[in-house]
């Protein structure tokens, strides 16, 4: 990949004009942050943006080693952020890259380029806090290099008790203060970075000298001429109360903060609704009087290791109902790397790789920039819904839909059929499929902004198609997500456009639509009710940027189902990569069952998202049934096909056609009635999740006679202080089980195959309704292997075990009131709680969790 513009489509709107950039002098009174409005009045900050570290570290590296420009690097994700809304920036700075073993600054390549950021950023007035130490290598996910900075000497903690550690970080503030923008104006007045967060992640162990050390921080600030609010972080002790006390009778104008509420790499993608898990922010710090004047900032926030697009908006939510005012999430995948999700595996965000959880960002934002501080949405999972008229946004797990629809807003990041609440008044929409607005078959994100009546913009972004699991180890050898460049209809249904728009590319080209449809790739438009009016269009100021994306063959992408029901017809979706005219392609699916000589074929439809799916009306006996999709076009010499999986050019009735197992996808077909797998230890070890503290080994087994595998958990010895219900697992279901697709009328009764290793253990066993909240009975698991039979009207309400949040002090379960435990299809996983203290010895071993008739 390079970071070459794309040709036509953006040649003509690489304007260089700035955005009006507000004042923003900025300040705290009272515990609230502040900065100057356009109007010359005070209003109170309220932004939300990203992380983004490119002029450093792993990305820095890695666009150096494959030739690319950084400053091109940097200029089209700064621009991708604009265009997601994004009004807040912040880094902590690799002091290590830019200062020598006395403190020091290096006015090097990387200080260089994270100047050239910052003038990025105020040309979209993205506002910056900026975190001068990050104590941190440079090296993560790689080995560190070799560093020429001063931190490179101490530890974490010798950085806040040590003198010459001190000292140098004096220094290098000092002169780090002094140091010019692109404009010529020192760091510490530059109007744009609206506040110094002095330390990322400081770690101290001793309280005493706390104020002290900050103060000292403080006043070399204060000496540099800075006069905007500081903050100091909190993440890795906001659960010590001295600590925090220490702190917050400091100068310090305000606290940071950080919520990872799904923890920090699983090294697989999360797939259960975890909504619950911020559904609140715990603030630890709230009811220390000396922490009330102090203002309140988010420095990192993200949905770590999960795909789903629907955390963003409720994250964003209860960051402004505990009164935070700036939020940034970390980080954004710089574009040039964001096909392999190396940089921060555990972290995945972008406008182009993963455009559903981009426009979900977008909503975030609105909602945090607009919702009030201190606001109440009510309990989880009513606040699922939030915002009343001025924002009305609904967040529904099941279908991956995050949708703001308030009137001049129509924001949803899946396909959805909800009617805009206000058609005639909107301004702006932004998606991800199709809804009652846009009829669209690809998967990239797309945009209208509406600029007078009857005269809109629209943008369209490439398709993007995940081919691996994102959130696996670092690697910029894997392919996660690839970009494809396709020719696709578009059907816009705008009052003011009528059917009969015209439709002009960068370039000058038009097209007239024909019944309110017109074939557009990705790139920038001028949508207008007719030609006339074209001569109103404006350049923006923000440039369509683009890299440059390879031309690829097709490529079917799909994810078969382990078992099916004879009696239901199987549901078949694969995702279409890499066509650059898809309605050329026909799709088929070609299928037997193990046995069998005669192969079959049935024609799959398309559907959104670049999808084509089908149902197969299944045969009468159950067995093996192996199958292949098969992407055909035409050409002068004759139809072409591709079979998948493994790119066969041949079809599966050909003679000669290869009938080996990476050929074929399969699926068990069962009985009616036969037994649903939630959990089965042979196949689901990605579907662990880690409750808060729960100091559990966790390991795989042979199983009972030695088949198959088997899950211990050997709790350690329990501590004095900690009381039962003790967390010991929480699993998740996964998309390969075929759960929401499935009819579970019938199913009354769940089997738990268990047994202890030594003697009995008490444990508390619950599923995981649709809002993954717990309904649980309390069980005995003896030292012998059996099934437990449980009636599902057996399952009361109980306490839902938490994803393992970081910071550690986040709580670690849910109380809820939830009702029942209702629809099957839409069950999240199991949890399992240990009902007495471990005395380290004993462990309790799963083998298999199913729904039974």
């Amino acid at each position: 990949m390079s970071c070459a513009l794309t040709t036509a489509l953006t040649a003509s709107l690489l304007g260089t004009a700035v955005l009006p950039v507000a004042a923003s002098e900025s300040y705290v009174k009272d515990g609230v942050w502040y900065q100057t409005g356009a109007n010359g009045q005070p209003e109170e900050v309220a932004l939300f943006g990203a992380n983004y570290s490119l002029p450093f570290a792993f990305g820095y590296r890695s666009v150096k080693a494959m030739g690319l420009s950084h400053q091109d690097a940097i200029r089209m994700d700064v621009a991708h952020l604009a265009r997601l809304g994004v009004t807040a920036y912040r880094i902590h700075l690799w002091d290590r890259l830019i200062s020598d073993r006395d403190g020091n600054l290096l006015n090097n390549e990387h200080l260089q380029l994270f100047d050239f950021m910052l003038a990025e950023l105020k040309r979209y007035n993205i506002k910056a806090v900026v975190t001068p130490i990050g104590w941190w290598g440079s090296g993560y996910p790689a080995p560190d290099p070799a560093e020429p900075g001063f931190s490179v000497l101490y530890s974490k903690n010798q950085m806040n008790e040590k003198a010459d550690a001190i000292k140098a970080q004096q220094r290098y503030l000092a002169q780090l203060m002094a140091h010019k923008n692109l404009d010529g104006v020192p760091y510490a007045k530059d109007p744009n970075i609206l506040a110094f967060e002095l330390f990322n992640e400081p770690k101290h162990a001793d309280a005493g000298a706390v104020t002290a050390y900050v103060n000292g921080l403080i006043q070399v600030m204060r000496d540099a001429g800075v006069t905007k609010p500081l903050f100091y972080n909190s993440s890795e002790q906001g659960n010590w109360p001295e600590f925090a006390k220490a702190l917050c009778e400091s100068n310090i104008d305000g606290v940071s903060f950080q919520w990872y509420p799904t923890g920090l790499l699983k090294f697989s993608s999360l797939q259960s609704n975890v909504l619950g898990s911020v559904a609140q922010y715990h603030n630890p710090f709230k009811d220390i009087a000396a922490c009330a004047g102090k203002a309140r900032m988010i420095y990192e926030f993200d949905a770590a290791d999960v795909t789903a697009p629907v955390l963003y908006p409720a994250m964003a939510r209860s960051f402004r109902s505990a009164g935070f005012q700036w939020a940034t999430q970390f980080a954004y995948d710089p574009a040039a790397l964001a096909a392999s999700n190396a940089e921060y595996n555990t972290h995945y965000l972008n406008l182009l790789y993963t455009p559903a959880k981009a426009i979900s960002f977008l909503i975030a934002g609105e909602v945090f920039r607009n919702l009030p501080r201190g606001a109440d949405t009510g309990p989880y999972p009513a606040s699922n819904q939030f915002g009343g008229a001025a924002l009305n946004t609904t967040l529904d797990p099941a279908s991956g839909l995050a949708l703001l629809n308030n009137g001049s807003r129509y924001y949803h990041s899946n396909s959805t059929d909800a009617a805009p609440v206000a058609a005639a008044t909107l301004e702006h929409i932004a998606g991800v499929g199709s809804s009652p607005l846009v009829q669209y078959q690809g998967s990239g994100a797309y945009f209208l902004d509406k600029t007078s009546d009857g005269l809109w913009q629209l943008e369209v972004y490439p398709d993007a198609t995940e081919l691996d699991d994102p959130h696996q180890n670092s690697s910029l050898k894997r392919e996660a997500v690839r970009l494809s460049v396709s020719q696709r209809d578009i059907r816009l249904k705008l009052a003011d456009l009528g059917q009969s728009f015209v439709v002009q590319r960068a370039d000058g080209q038009q097209t007239q639509a024909q019944n309110g449809t017109v074939s557009v790739q990705p790139g920038r438009y001028v949508v207008a009710k007719n030609p006339a009016m074209l001569a109103q269009a404006k350049t923006p100021a923000r440039p369509f940027l683009l890299p440059e994306i390879a031309e690829k063959p097709p490529l079917l992408v799909h994810q078969p189902l382990r078992q099916w029901p004879i009696d239901q017809p199987l549901p078949v979706c694969a995702q279409l990569s890499g066509a650059t005219q898809p309605s050329s392609l026909k799709v088929s699916l070609f299928y037997r069952l193990q046995g069998e000589q005669q192969v079959q074929q049935q024609v799959m439809q398309a559907a959104d998202l670049g999808r084509y799916c089908t149902k197969l009306k299944l045969p009468a006996n159950s067995g093996m049934l192996q199958y292949q999709l098969v992407a055909t076009s035409a050409s002068t010499n004759g139809a072409k096909a591709l079979s998948f999986p493994g790119a066969v050019a041949s079809l599966p009735s050909d003679w000669d056609f290869p009938h080996s197992s990476g050929h074929s996808f399969q699926t068990l077909l069962q009985q009616p009635g036969a037994a649903v797998p939630l959990f089965d230890a042979k196949v689901d070890q990605t579907t662990l999740l880690y409750p808060k503290d729960a100091q559990v080994t966790q390991q795989w087994l042979a199983g009972e006679r030695q088949q198959g595998l088997t899950l211990r958990l050997r709790p350690a010895k329990t501590p004095d202080w900690q009381q039962p219900p003790l967390p010991l697992l929480r699993t998740e279901t996964h998309a390969v089980m075929g759960l929401t697709q499935r009819d579970l009328s019938g199913y009354t009764k769940v089997a738990i195959k268990m047994r202890a290793v030594k003697d009995s253990l008490p444990v508390r066993f619950a599923l995981l309704n649709k809002d993954g909240l717990a309904f649980g009975i309390d069980l005995e698991a003896s030292s012998e292997w059996r099934y437990q039979l449980v009636p599902l009207a057996a399952l009361q309400a109980t306490p839902t075990l938490l994803t393992q949040a970081y910071p550690t002090f986040m709580p670690a379960q849910l109380a809820h009131q939830g009702q029942s435990l209702g629809d099957l299809s839409q069950l999240q996983g199991t949890q399992w709680q240990l009902l007495a203290p471990s005395d380290g010895n004993n462990a309790l071993e799963i083998a298999e969790v199913s729904l039974m008739r």
